[in-house]
């Protein structure tokens, strides 16, 4: 019994064993929901702004800012197996939407659109952020 009253005496000064520390759950659902925002506020200003090539360029640089920002997250919740397979379903809920997107953009951002050779917008679209 004396035993046991030292590891109790022992267990309440250090204050016990403490459960490992848990990573942050990480909101996938929401996070896929912001990359698809920024892709669809992508087509809209390429089609708003298409012919006024200030605002074309400055637009894309504050987006792109944003953009590059949420890939680098979505770098760092690659590197999570499990968390990088819920976000890759939950990023497959937007595929269709995306599809759509992607051709609106393309219609948009043709060669002989009238910003394309803008030198000051050719500059913004290099910078365009890629996963």
């Amino acid at each position: 019994m004396q035993v046991n009253r030292w590891a109790l005496v022992l267990l309440v000064a250090c204050g016990g064993p403490r459960p490992a520390p848990q990573q942050p759950k990480v909101d996938t659902a929401a996070f896929a929901a912001e990359l698809d925002a920024e892709h669809g506020e992508l087509a809209v200003i390429l089609h708003r702004d298409r012919a006024d090539c200030p605002a074309l360029a400055s637009n894309l640089r504050a987006l792109f800012a944003r953009m590059g920002a949420s890939f680098q997250h979505a770098r760092e919740l690659q590197k999570d197996p499990e968390v990088a397979k819920q976000l890759t379903t939950d990023l497959k809920r937007y595929d269709a939407a995306t599809s759509r997107r992607a051709a609106a953009i393309d219609a948009d951002l043709t060669p002989d659109a009238p910003c394309v050779h803008d030198p000051a917008v050719r500059d913004v679209l290099m910078t365009m952020p890629t996963l």
